[in-house]
């Protein structure tokens, strides 16, 4: 119980340290401990932990202070409407690194890899075959098997996300529910809009439907980010929104519920349907944050398309996902049914299982508290080399969730060229540029922490951080 109060109090002060609410020096050990009513000894273990990782620093006879942070402020990526014909462009060198075993892969992301579930699917495989998931249905369910979607909706139901089955469509992953809510949308056919930065997952499948495509700069105030959408939209008109609305891909953005609101109302006033892209399970605090879906209420004809997959939660393996339609099902449905193949029956069997049991539900808890940790490690590492760069504006995003971090250099600098000095000693980023579908974003990166956590990676982040500094202060 101990142990379980002083990881609390760690939580909490980087927590604080993060959202810029506790700065400068820390209260004493004895007044923190009266305070809270702990044990002295709690509270000072705490206070290592967090010297350990690199959040504080302990001064002879001053006390515990925080250690500067390097920007916080998010970056200014302007207000600059392009209007793109993706093309297949992107640096192939970079995507080729994913799979070279050779190079730590820091620039993909795999959240799923943090723990290993092999043990568990095999039980469920063994436990599904019961079911007998290859016999001969004479009618297939193309929606996906009736007890796996109900299974879905309880699920939701945890964090207060109201679902009714039949809006839950089974595919067999992101890539193909992404290629099912554009034809749903009946999108192809004209331009696109997309927030920008935008999903790397985005990007290459809009790629592949060489797609007109329309990006809409993030916005510090969200206000600022539907005008811009408002602006864009008078200027060429477009009937399809993409968004990723829960740990963006790359920058880790949540938009809030009243901010999820807002773009729901503005879609609904322009007729333009909304697909969201939910990574809303990688959460680090208490509280999930929910799908654009969930809030939009019985009487709004907003059409919504929200896409989740197992591949962040399960594994990569796990070809299965699922689509939730608002005022969009019959054509989801009509997609699915015309161009898709079925999900596997076995699959949907054990992903069933492993909810219904509450499986499902500890392998997230599992998951979730495993990403936290590698992000306190990674900081740890990176903090004592960012520390010693002055050039400005230097930023790295503080992520509430997902798997990764995204980083802004200086004005004259580019991520291009720190990929070649990163992959000369066997490590890989991902540039900015993998992340728009025109020349923007060159002095940004991104890099992930949800990998196994194992000496290779606590080494290459360690030299990672290095070489940045390095870079930078050059």
């Amino acid at each position: 119980m101990a142990a379980f109060k002083y990881r609390k109090v760690v939580d909490e002060i980087m927590t604080a340290i993060e959202q810029g609410q506790l700065t400068g020096k820390l209260m004493s050990v004895r007044t923190f401990a009266k305070q809270r009513q702990l044990g002295i000894s709690t509270i000072m273990q705490a206070y290592h932990e967090l010297e350990r990782l690199g959040w504080v620093v302990a001064k002879p006879k001053r006390g515990y202070f925080v250690v500067s942070r390097v920007n916080a402020k998010p970056p200014n990526y302007g207000r600059q409407i392009n209007r793109v014909l993706a093309g297949l462009t992107l640096d192939r060198a970079v995507q080729y690194s994913f799979n070279d075993d050779d190079i730590l892969p820091l620039s993909c992301t795999a959240p799923s890899t943090v723990i290993d579930p092999e043990l568990l699917l095999n039980q469920l495989h063994k436990k599904a075959l019961a079911k007998r998931p290859y016999k001969l249905w004479m009618q297939d369910p193309i929606e996906g098997v009736a007890a796996f979607r109900q299974a879905i909706c309880q699920h939701l139901l945890r964090s207060q996300q109201v679902f009714n089955y039949e809006q839950v469509l089974i595919t067999n992953g992101r890539q193909e529910g992404l290629m099912l809510a554009l034809i749903a949308a009946k999108a192809l056919q004209q331009p696109i809009a997309v927030e920008s930065p935008m999903s790397f997952y985005f990007q290459t499948m809009l790629k592949q439907f060489n797609a007109d495509v329309v990006e809409i700069p993030m916005q510090a105030d969200y206000q600022d980010e539907l005008a811009l959408l408002s602006s864009a939209y008078e200027s060429q008109s477009f009937t399809t929104y993409l968004v990723n609305p829960n740990f963006a891909d790359p920058t880790g953005r949540v938009l809030s519920n009243s901010e999820k609101l807002q773009l729901i109302e503005w879609a609904e006033k322009h007729h333009v349907t909304l697909i969201e892209y939910d990574r809303g399970e990688l959460y680090f605090g208490s509280e999930r944050p929910v799908t654009i879906a969930s809030l939009v209420c019985e009487q709004s004809s907003c059409r919504v398309i929200c896409i989740v997959d197992f591949y962040d939660t399960i594994s990569p393996t796990i070809s299965l996902g699922y689509l939730l339609c608002i005022n969009s099902f019959d054509e989801c449905q009509f997609a699915k049914q015309t161009v898709a193949e079925e999900p596997s029956i076995l699959l949907q069997h054990m992903v069933q299982e492993m909810m219904d049991s509450g499986r499902y539900h500890k392998h997230l808890t599992a998951l979730r508290s495993q990403i936290q940790q590698n992000y306190s490690a990674t900081m740890a590492l990176l903090r004592p080399h960012l520390a010693t760069i002055t050039a400005t504006p230097f930023y790295l995003s503080q992520p509430s969730g997902g798997p990764c971090i995204w980083f802004q250099l200086p004005a004259d600098l580019t991520s291009q060229a720190l990929w070649y000095k990163v992959i000369d000693n066997k490590l890989s980023i991902a540039p900015g540029a993998m992340f728009t579908l025109d020349s923007r974003y060159d002095n940004y990166f991104r890099i992930t922490y949800a990998l196994p956590w194992n000496e290779e990676m606590e080494n290459g982040i360690g030299l990672l951080g290095q070489i940045i500094a390095e870079y930078v202060q050059q």
